[in-house]
């Protein structure tokens, strides 16, 4: 996934950040049902993914990611936290990028504002 967000493709971005998005959800409804995590936390996180999610285009090819069990501690999260902030820069990037259409730029930005979001309630779950 790291590497489809790094391309110069930008279908092939969007549909890795929207994967990244979809695997995040889980992670955080995982980690929901955890009785050492922040529950409000890992609602926020849930719902910050799918809300990125929803704004960007759905994937033209894909397979579900499944997500294996977590480790404990917030280590077990890390992995996941780096994705989200990965996908960040990647829709950052091409928000940036000349040629994309403005209501398509905000949508983008959005998604990228989500991720950041998601990426940081979920950091937040198991830090109590």
């Amino acid at each position: 996934m790291d590497a489809s967000l790094d391309s110069t493709d930008r279908a092939q971005v969007m549909a890795a950040a929207w994967e990244a998005f979809a695997v995040a959800e889980q992670v955080a409804d995982a980690v929901a049902f955890e009785e050492v995590g922040d529950e409000l936390q890992a609602l926020m996180a849930a719902q910050a993914s799918a809300a990125g999610r929803s704004l960007l285009p759905l994937p033209g090819l894909g397979r579900p990611v499944d997500v294996p069990p977590l480790s404990p501690g917030a280590e077990g999260l890390a992995p996941y936290v780096e994705l989200l902030r990965h996908v960040q820069a990647a829709l950052e990037h091409t928000a940036a990028e000349p040629g994309t259409e403005e209501g398509g730029r905000a949508a983008v930005r959005e998604a990228a504002d989500k991720a950041a979001t998601a990426a940081g309630a979920l950091l937040a779950t198991r830090e109590r």
